[in-house]
């Protein structure tokens, strides 16, 4: 889906911080909400990815928003699309927070073995180089010129530009969770060919699924 999510290359919005010591969290609810998002997937309480949540944001409100401010609003459209929780339940919560319980039988074990499943058994690649290709390492491919619909993972500044296949990842399914596993490929730009002649010297390496490519 074109949105307000897909902002490289876009001018105006400043140099990226960059810090060298980043830690995962800078709050402690961030960690949580994190966490419940795991769990919550791992406990079937919550429907989609968290990405294609996210992009559904209102542009307006996603440029207002932190990064788990996202994760969060996308994680609560999850849980209400399962029917775990109403609009009027987090409503509820947000004006009437309560502590969490420190009883330790409130522990789920099986919520606890789901969790730790879903951390230590991430997901590989579901089928090897047995997914049909049609280029190879070394090729020159386009990205073709248009306007996905859905959760696509092809950012805008690429359509339209050549670069060389450097390295074919296997099959993996696409990003919008339609057909079977499809062939991927990391394809290397050269950075004047994506900004300018006044662009940094170097490349840049994506990876792209064969439907993007020419």
């Amino acid at each position: 889906m074109e949105g307000v999510h897909d902002m490289g290359g876009l001018h105006g919005f400043g140099a990226v911080p960059v810090d060298d010591l980043e830690l995962p969290f800078d709050e402690a609810w961030e960690g949580r909400t994190f966490g419940l998002y795991i769990a919550a997937g791992a406990a079937g309480a919550r429907s989609g990815s968290i990405r294609p949540g996210i992009e559904a944001i209102a542009p307006a409100d996603y440029l207002a928003m932190g990064y788990f401010e996202r994760w969060a609003r996308s994680l609560e459209a999850g849980l209400v699309a399962a029917g775990t929780l109403t609009v009027a339940d987090i409503d509820a919560r947000v004006r009437h927070p309560q502590p969490p319980s420190r009883h330790a039988d409130d522990t789920n074990p099986r919520m606890a073995a789901g969790l730790a499943a879903a951390l230590v058994n991430r997901p590989g690649r579901p089928s090897g180089d047995d997914v049909p290709a049609r280029f190879q390492v070394g090729d020159t491919v386009t990205v073709k010129r248009m306007a996905p619909e859905g959760h696509h993972r092809c950012p805008r500044y690429v359509r339209g530009v050549s670069g060389t296949v450097t390295h074919r990842p296997g099959g993996w399914p696409h990003a919008s969770g339609d057909g079977p596993p499809e062939a991927t490929y990391t394809v290397r730009f050269e950075m004047a060919d994506l900004w300018g002649e006044d662009a940094e010297a170097g490349f840049l390496h994506l990876d792209l699924w064969e439907r993007y490519l020419a």
